[in-house]
């Protein structure tokens, strides 16, 4: 490797892991293969001591129409409308809490959809068409900061029982080559040593099961070979950014059923404020999901997390105006009257569409659903109303309270 591309390399890592969040996904899309967009600037640090003279700062320029620059420009342009945000019961929770993710448990339970554990898992779906990809840019929307919390390394295999990562070999002489390795430093002591012990232990049990081993093979020959030829792109997954990259781009897949709902929101938004629709999350894996939830509390604990069906699709209405959001959550309020999905409102600036292909599900397996979501997410239940306390006097009637308060 040239000492030019260690820099390019170098720099690369520094835009897409230290900044993070929204610029790591602006990375992204940026050095897409075969991109010609240019980096997005990066704010240059002030000077220690004011100049004596006025600066004026040239604005940055306009962003080239009809690219993902402008669409996000659009997207995070200050504005404002008359009126108010009203939110319609349709995107409310329901008086039982449970019910909102119970209906998609449901649904994923009654239509069977296979959920992906790890990158591996989704890769593999990828291949077999189980999920259909949407490009950055579409003709009504855009995807925007996507996947920006995404840092796992994707050949790994995760075991949802026990919550652990599982290194992926390409063969058995590679396991046994680590296990010696692992081996020789668990003879020290201290932490480190501990370590080791728990990761040969670990791996054994996986790599010294003959099905379990050919599996996870299989699994580090699909993330391999989609990186190797992703649409005609390529990925080195030893390399942080490239990685970094390759992970994002895995989350933009979503399953054919509920693209066409996306995109018909999508499109009724464009054509009302001729802005693109910000879609923020799409398909998720199982690890990515637990991960998730230590940052997002939006992103539930539950075995059947929604987003895990590739059925799940988030918009930001963080820079909307309250009538693009009223428009938007009307039209979602119909489709939600017409048992296509099921949707909210929810805080951090998302409404969460969960799209039913099949219509509701049926009220006994909903029904069935409401303890695990509860043991999720605690007080999700309603409660009976409270007794009015005894407390020997008669009540105070309201036309006898002093006016203060009121």
């Amino acid at each position: 490797m040239t000492t030019g591309r260690k820099v390019l390399n170098a720099l690369a890592l520094l835009v897409v892991v230290g900044l993070g969040g929204p610029m790591a996904y602006r990375h992204y899309l940026l050095t897409m293969p075969g991109s010609s967009r240019a980096a997005v600037p990066v704010p240059a640090t002030p000077a220690p001591a004011p100049s004596p003279t006025p600066v004026i700062l040239a604005s940055a320029p306009a962003p080239e129409p009809g690219t993902w620059e402008a669409a996000i420009a659009q997207v995070e342009e200050v504005r404002g409308s008359a009126g108010r945000v009203l939110v319609p019961d349709e995107l409310k929770h329901y008086e039982d809490h449970r019910r909102f993710l119970a209906v998609q448990m449901a649904d994923s339970q009654e239509r069977s959809y296979r959920l992906p554990d790890g990158e591996a898992d989704l890769a593999e779906m990828i291949q077999r068409g189980d999920v259909v990809e949407m490009p950055p840019l579409g003709d009504d929307y855009v995807l925007y900061d996507l996947g920006t919390d995404a840092t796992d390394d994707p050949l790994v295999h995760y075991d949802p029982d026990s919550g652990k990562d599982v290194a992926l070999f390409p063969s058995l002489e590679a396991y046994q080559a680590e296990d010696a390795r692992l081996a020789q430093a668990a003879k020290g002591a201290g932490k480190p040593a501990a370590k080791a012990r728990e990761t040969r232990e670990l791996l054994a049990s996986f790599y010294e099961d003959p099905e379990r081993r050919e599996a996870l093979f299989r699994e580090h020959q699909a993330v391999t070979a989609l990186a190797r030829n992703f649409g005609g792109a390529s990925y080195d997954l030893h390399d942080p950014a490239d990685r970094r990259r390759f992970q994002i781009r895995l989350l933009s897949f979503i399953r054919p059923q509920a693209r066409p709902v996306l995109l018909e929101i999508a499109r009724g938004y464009h054509q009302r404020f001729g802005r693109l629709l910000p879609v923020t999350s799409m398909i998720r894996t199982q690890r990515y999901q637990k991960r998730l939830g230590r940052v997002n509390r939006n992103a539930t604990p539950v075995e059947l997390a929604p987003h895990t069906t590739g059925m799940a699709f988030d918009v930001s209405y963080k820079f909307m105006a309250p009538d693009e959001q009223n428009f938007l959550m009307e039209e979602v309020a119909r489709l939600k009257d017409a048992g296509r999905v099921e949707a909210l409102r929810e805080r951090r600036n998302h409404f969460h569409i969960y799209v039913l292909a099949d219509g509701p599900p049926p009220e006994a397996v909903i029904a069935s659903f409401f303890d695990e979501v509860e043991a999720a997410h605690p007080n999700s239940a309603p409660h009976p109303a409270a007794a009015p306390a005894v407390t020997g006097r008669r009540p105070v009637s309201r036309a006898l309270r002093g006016s203060r308060g009121r």
